[in-house]
């Protein structure tokens, strides 16, 4: 999977060096003792922020990064297609969450649909399509219950109210 992904998505879009961490790599070993030494692909991906938020430009351009398409562009565009219901304000997506944020700018209450990734710790990547806009915000909060918050106020208190 790793070598995959880097042939056929990260250098394409010029991503530096990434890291995969592997089923020896977690607790799950640790407390079990089993594991097969695969990297976990739903989060073990690491990443510098830079990297990130290419990904993130990588959706708001319809899967082209530079002159060139490195994804199709319904790949892209699924990511904001609605999937299930994960709780009443936030839906996911195709591998992607999806919902909506509220903040303030100025006097003026604005809600803005956002698509995005979650990682442990408070990791997010935000992308505002209607916006073009996309935000990363890393944190150390692992495994703590309101990790969702900090990156949470980051974006509501101080990257969105500072957009015109």
């Amino acid at each position: 999977m790793p070598d995959y992904a880097r042939a056929a998505l990260f250098d394409p879009i010029g991503l530096g060096r990434t890291e995969w961490v592997t089923s020896e790599e977690t607790w799950v070993f640790r407390q079990s003792g089993v594991a097969d030494g695969e990297p976990i692909a739903a989060s073990g991906l690491r990443m510098t922020p830079r990297d990130l938020a290419r990904i993130g430009q990588l959706v708001l351009d319809g899967g082209m990064a530079a002159a060139d398409r490195s994804c199709r562009p319904n790949d892209s565009r699924n990511v904001s297609r609605r999937g299930s219901a994960s709780t009443s304000c936030k839906r996911y997506g195709y591998q992607w969450y999806l919902g909506d944020m509220e903040f303030l700018a100025g006097d003026t209450v604005r809600l803005e649909h956002w698509v995005g990734c979650a990682g442990n710790g408070g990791q997010r990547l935000y992308v505002w399509p209607d916006l073009d806009l996309t935000a990363v915000v890393t944190a150390g909060n692992y495994s703590a219950p309101e990790q969702w918050l900090p990156p949470i106020r980051v974006v509501r208190e101080a990257v969105l109210p500072s957009l015109p």
